[in-house]
């Protein structure tokens, strides 16, 4: 049954859509970082999290500093809201015009000889941008985990947005045979690899300092199926279009075991760091990513 909360949410969302689809781009971008701080000033316990985290991951970092990269972490947030909410008002030609992704041509290589791919980023800059302009890029679907958001109205026309250019999402729970189909059949699968994993089932990996568990179900895949990791991260610029060059994550030292996993994993967290260091305001420190 539908609680009042969830319904006045998913209203709420829809209503901020129809305005998100009227505007240009640099005016969703407005609205988005209005959005933001107002989310920002709505749960105290979310903003004392979110400062926490940036504390205790950048402690040489001044408290004006540490103040700053929250508002700007929470702008992000409602930018992020207010683009994926005018998804309907978009073409393929507006997304590969405003998200650019130099190198994925090797991608497209691959998935042109049927060759396997994992793709990896983050909740950073616009990501849900990221994941569209590159199924379109390919043309053809990139199969995407998610997890479910708790409200199921709001969870499937957000995910009807995600896949409006053919990409495929999929929930957390039930992954596994679609991305063993996907990679068996030299298809595209694609991570947000910045959340928190099972404590008792995936390799605890330092993280900015501290120990936490991180799925290792990328690296996994990857040394099972010997599909090759490509990592991007969409940065926003300063005319408010993206930039996300694609790198490929070296793994060809390594084996198919337990160990080769871990070190995998370590290896595309290091990546992480460095992009959350070169624009820390970017990144979601609301996850509770260190709850463990």
């Amino acid at each position: 049954m539908k609680s009042i909360a969830d319904i006045s949410t998913t209203a709420g969302l829809l209503g901020l859509g129809r305005i998100a689809q009227t505007l240009t781009p640099s005016g969703r971008q407005r609205l988005g970082a209005f959005l933001g701080r107002r989310l920002m000033g709505l749960s105290a316990k979310r903003r004392n999290i979110t400062l926490a985290n940036i504390t205790r991951a950048l402690p040489t970092y001044s408290a004006a500093k540490h103040a700053e990269i929250m508002r700007g972490s929470y702008e992000n947030l409602g930018i992020v809201l207010s683009e994926l909410l005018a998804t309907p008002a978009l073409t393929r030609t507006d997304l590969t015009s405003r998200v650019k992704i130099p190198g994925f041509d090797v991608v497209l290589n691959r998935h042109r000889a049927g060759k396997p791919t994992i793709f990896l980023s983050a909740h950073y800059g616009n990501w849900e941008y990221l994941a569209q302009t590159a199924g379109i890029l390919l043309n053809a679907p990139v199969t995407i985990v998610v997890h479910p958001q708790s409200n199921a109205a709001a969870d499937r026309f957000l995910n009807a947005y995600r896949t409006r250019f053919g990409n495929v999402v999929v929930p957390m729970g039930e992954a596994a045979r679609p991305l063993v189909r996907a990679l068996s059949s030299g298809g595209v699968v694609a991570f947000l690899v910045d959340q928190h994993g099972q404590v008792d089932k995936d390799p605890w990996i330092d993280f900015f300092g501290r120990s936490t568990p991180t799925y290792e179900a990328p690296a996994a895949l990857a040394l099972k199926y010997n599909a090759p990791i490509f990592y991007a991260f969409a940065e926003r610029m300063a005319d408010g279009t993206y930039n996300a060059p694609i790198h490929e994550l070296p793994m060809h030292d390594l084996e198919n075991t337990k160990d080769g996993i871990i070190e995998l994993t370590k290896r595309h967290v290091r990546i992480l760091e460095e992009a959350i260091l070169k624009r820390p305001e970017l990144w979601s420190w609301q996850h509770r990513r260190w709850r463990s």
